[in-house]
């Protein structure tokens, strides 16, 4: 009797085992693979993108955030995504911190007064956002309007420039449609009342940045966030330490008269903290210090918005024989 249970269990085991064998190989079957893909885009649309690789074939993927206003057409860009049921599904997409989605030049054809609307959650960023407005009226020779328009302008609108306000309490999901909505409407109301051909809307955020051995690295720029000799140490001491440090990023768009965006840029600014020692031992550092050092702040204003600027010439040209008036171009 005892055998007779032994060899039943033994079978029912053995059932078990066959029946759900066929079940994971199918799965296994069925698992989609994911794709990567390097190339150029064709078309980005709300809910899909259009990608033409290396190899000149071209493949259609479908998103779930809507990347008409980071990427722009012709943007070089890494993808992953996952083919299931004939549909190619995003998974990431990597692309460009700038993107023209007008030629360079058409922007410089088309614009000459701009207004620039500020937000931030970092304090003392009036300065960058001044050096900016500076850099623009001195190469590009833009017409830079009182900010203090713009400001009043959004007031008197009654938009929030929290996108806290654009977050959906019901799911939590940030409402992207309705942010562009109320954002092309308050640049058609700026452009309209200020008479400028452009609105420039530059937001200061503080970010996380990630460091290894005092240096941090974050939205295409990387800044040593310790002094001399505290990186000297830590490499004597071989403690090449890593973690997070707060930072500040600057992201900027370019709006045209009709609520279209022109271009865009997203670039680090400045590490918020300063390691003063081996260990967790850090100071802050406020935007006013950064300031201070005023060719690094203008060494990332080129770097940031000279793609913006009319190219320089470059050639001889015939020594005049009486000082003449002109650009230094």
């Amino acid at each position: 009797m005892a055998e007779w249970h032994a060899g039943r269990g033994a079978l029912l085991a053995a059932a078990l085992v066959l029946s759900a064998l066929p079940t994971v190989l199918l799965a296994g079957e069925k698992r989609p693979k994911q794709i990567k893909m390097v190339g150029l885009t064709t078309a980005v649309e709300p809910t899909r993108v259009t990608i033409v690789g290396r190899d000149a074939s071209e493949v259609t993927i479908v998103c779930k955030e809507d990347f008409t206003s980071k990427v722009g057409v012709g943007s070089q860009v890494t993808a992953w995504y996952t083919p299931k049921d004939g549909v190619n599904y995003l998974d990431w997409l990597e692309y460009p911190l700038e993107n023209f989605f007008v030629p360079a030049n058409e922007i410089r054809e088309t614009i000459k007064k701009i207004i620039i609307l500020p937000n931030s959650s970092v304090p003392d960023s009036q300065g960058i956002v001044d050096g900016i407005g500076k850099y623009l009226e001195t190469n590009l020779g833009w017409y830079v309007a009182p900010r203090m328009l713009a400001e009043e302008i959004r007031r008197r609108s009654k938009r929030s420039d929290s996108t806290l306000a654009y977050i959906d309490p019901a799911t939590g999901q940030f409402n992207m449609d309705r942010y562009l909505r109320a954002q092309r409407a308050l640049i058609v109301k700026l452009v309209s009342e200020t008479r400028v051909h452009a609105v420039l809307e530059v937001n200061v955020e503080q970010v996380q940045a990630r460091f290894i051995a005092q240096v941090a690295v974050w939205d295409g720029v990387e800044q040593a966030m310790a002094t001399k000799a505290v990186r000297t140490l830590a490499l004597l001491a071989h403690l090449p330490e890593d973690g997070q440090v707060p930072a500040a990023t600057v992201e900027m768009k370019l709006w045209g008269p009709q609520g279209k965006l022109l271009w865009s840029n997203r670039r680090g600014f400045a590490v918020l903290a300063v390691q003063t020692g081996l260990g967790n031992k850090f100071r802050d550092r406020l935007l006013i210090e950064v300031y201070q050092d005023q060719a690094s702040v203008e060494k990332w204003l080129v770097m940031t918005l000279g793609t913006l600027a009319p190219p320089k010439t470059s050639g001889c040209a015939p020594a005049p024989t009486a000082p003449e008036k002109g650009s230094d171009r």
